[in-house]
């Protein structure tokens, strides 16, 4: 020991070298003299050929006292510029000097090696890992560290990679060599990656930990609070507390610290100290907050503050105004100000949808509605319910509402509106008793609109509804939706009384008033809420309706053809047949296509035998019903003694073959008890 320090004597010492080997337990490790590779000028070869000898000393530390090394050969052994430890053992660590001298020259340099365990459940050390950062959506490259000391010169190493010590199925973007290399990378790509080398027995393991942040910011600071470009006002009273909090993004800036500081006026506040700072990360990026706190304040406190945040990239700032707070009188009277002008404004809104509820609601229907799914699989927007009265029975005083009724009314509503109404006197098509037929038109329809006029009072036109179960039920259970026009003041009028008990009877009821001719105009609020109880219907094209006849012969419905017609021509179809038995009544026939033969009235077609003629018809109907009423149609043509061309025998035929399933039934006794121009 004494020869080793008199031959280190006069060594020019290079102290210790900025190189730092680690090894962990158990794995090869290998320590090269620093001084070929930075110090001198040569190598291990030309040093020996010069005279010169390497020779090794440990020492427990920098500075302490250095012993030679013996080599054993095996687990330590020295090759050439080198020191191999197979494996490395945790008495190894020290530091590791190497002296190249002779007899006129001296060298030296120290090297430190630390070997330890690995972390409990890990293939690696914490303290032994290398560090690496990575930005998002960037390419990395993930080197093995150190690997070089193992690797023979022209050989091509054999390395494997684990994440978190665990083999992985890595994606398509990341490649596995020598290094790792990803080419784009992910926020999942944090975490740690060990390079693993088989050397002979043993295995050498360096481990890297990754972290990935947001790409660096080439942008100011963002002040979350206060705003920036306005001045936040704080009221306050003197001996209030405060805390005034400035909250900024900085984005990631590498390992440059966010700056941030309040001011008052030009004054910069000092006494803030790390605690009021907080700091939250994610990916790099920073979102900053820094609290500025007054106990109570006194009457220098208030004036302005303004929070600076600063990078490399420039500086924001935002500001708050601490402010007296003003008398409570004017805050009571601004209060109540405020809460006055919202109330009128309410009032205003409810007034106003009191008085256009039913406009505002159109307009919305008009615009935003969608067609009424309720009843969609039925055929007729609407059934109308009235008392068919000859225009040369009208009075002088009920004229216009019978005109209302027969005429007006159904026109709008169809020919301006678009709606599919039935009306009996024109679509019905009797399949069995009247009753029964009535029902099941109803049932077909989406609404029922009766229209009340004195006439229908009278002579009690709701009857049918009670009389008929299935029709009481809908009206009682709610299933159809009931519109009844008043065309008049009807309280003076016999069984009126009856009127009022009807509406208690119906579930879904809304009573609409007409006020006369006033009421016709379109624009009139009768036809608003009307238009409002029927069905929504989203027209295809323009209807338009004028004062001169808008339906063909075709079309004329109750106030065309019909009207010509007095009420003791409406004969049963039985009394017909009884008369002439070769006239049929044809039940089956399409009543699309029926509506397109002039010759033909709403459900039936007619045959004559040759030559046949018809009785007169007052002697018929005196004979058959004893002058009673009775629900029938008959076809317009027939009435004016014209009877269709070109029947061919075998048309006869058919006709005569179904006349047992098609001739009118009988009318029971409850039946012709009502009037066949109640409908």
């Amino acid at each position: 020991s004494h020869i080793s320090l008199l031959l280190l004597e006069g060594c020019t010492d290079w102290s210790v070298d900025y190189k730092r080997y680690q090894a962990l337990l158990g794995e090869p490790v290998r320590i090269r003299c620093a001084l070929f590779y930075g110090y001198i000028r040569a190598n291990y070869s030309l040093a020996q050929s010069s005279g010169l000898s390497l020779m090794w000393y440990k020492s427990a530390g920098h500075g302490d006292f250095e012993e030679p090394i013996s080599f054993d050969g095996t687990r330590m052994s020295k090759e050439e510029d080198a020191i191999w430890f197979r494996p490395a053992e945790l008495q190894d660590e020290g530091y590791y000097s190497c002296v190249l001298r002779n007899s006129t020259y001296c060298m030296k340099v120290s090297m430190p090696l630390n070997v330890a365990e690995n972390d409990t459940d890990v293939c690696y050390n914490s303290k032994m890992r290398s560090y690496e950062k990575a930005e998002l959506s960037k390419s990395k490259n993930i080197s093995c560290p150190g690997i070089e000391e193992y690797i023979q010169p022209g050989t091509e190493p054999e390395i494997t990679w684990y994440k978190e010590c665990k083999p992985q199925q890595w994606r398509a973007s990341i490649e596995t060599r020598d290094s790792l290399y990803i080419r784009e990378v992910k926020e999942e790509d944090t975490g740690n990656y060990t390079c693993e080398l088989q050397l002979g027995t043993f295995v050498v393991r360096k481990t890297t930990e990754l972290s990935v942040t947001a790409p660096q910011t080439d942008k100011p600071p963002k002040i979350l609070f206060p705003a920036e470009g306005q001045m936040t006002v704080i009221e306050l009273a003197i001996g209030d507390p405060v805390n005034l909090t400035c909250r900024a993004f900085f984005g990631y800036s590498g390992d440059v610290s966010p700056l941030i500081y309040w001011m008052k006026a030009d004054k910069y506040i000092e006494d803030l100290d790390d605690e009021r700072v907080t700091i939250r990360k994610h990916l790099g990026e920073q979102e900053v907050s820094i609290s500025l706190t007054i106990e109570a304040l006194d009457e220098g406190d208030f004036g302005n503050y303004s929070c600076y945040v600063e990078n490399i990239n420039g500086r924001r700032q935002a500001n708050i105004q601490l402010a007296k707070k003003r008398e409570s009188l004017m805050y009571t009277v601004e209060l109540a100000g405020g809460l006055g002008a919202i109330l009128l404004l309410l009032i205003f809104l409810v007034t106003l949808y009191k008085c256009y509820r039913i406009e505002i609601m159109l307009f919305y229907r008009t615009h935003f509605g969608s067609e009424d799914l309720d009843g969609e699989n039925k055929d007729y927007d609407a059934y109308l319910s009235y008392t068919k009265v000859d225009p040369d029975q009208w009075s002088q005083e009920t004229r216009e509402e019978e005109r209302f009724a027969l005429e007006i009314l159904p026109e709008v509503l169809e020919k301006h509106y678009g709606y599919k109404l039935f009306i009996p006197d024109r679509d019905l098509i009797p399949t069995g008793t009247y009753i029964e037929d009535v029902a099941r038109c109803v049932d077909q329809s989406k609404r029922l609109i009766i229209v009340m006029t004195p006439s229908y009072v009278v002579r009690r036109g709701w009857s049918i509804f009670e009389l008929e179960t299935r029709l009481r039920n809908m009206l009682v259970t709610g299933e159809i939706k009931v519109i009844l026009i008043e065309c008049a003041e009807l309280r003076g009028i016999m069984n009126y009384q009856e009127v009022e008990a009807l509406k208690h009877t119906i579930k879904m009821l809304t009573v609409i008033k007409w006020h006369g001719p006033k009421s016709n105009k379109l624009s009139s609020k009768f036809w608003k809420q009307l238009l409002y109880e029927m069905p929504f219907k989203r027209l295809e094209g323009p209807l338009t309706i004028s004062h001169e006849q808008v339906l063909d012969v075709s079309e004329q419905g109750p106030f065309g053809e019909l009207q010509t017609v007095s009420a003791i021509s409406m004969a049963t179809s039985t009394a017909m047949a009884t008369a002439h038995p070769d006239l049929r009544s044809s039940f089956g026939t399409c009543h699309t296509q029926l509506r397109q033969q002039k010759h033909y009235y709403r459900g039936y077609d007619y045959d004559l035998p040759p030559g046949g003629t018809l009785p007169p018809l007052s002697a018929t109907l005196g004979n058959q019903l004893g002058n009673q009423h009775t629900y029938c149609n008959i076809p317009m043509t027939l009435l004016n003694g014209q009877r269709p061309q070109g029947r061919s025998p075998r048309q006869q035929s058919m006709e005569e073959s179904h006349a047992g399933n098609n001739a009118m039934l009988p009318l029971l006794p409850r039946e012709t008890s009502i009037s066949s121009v109640i409908w």
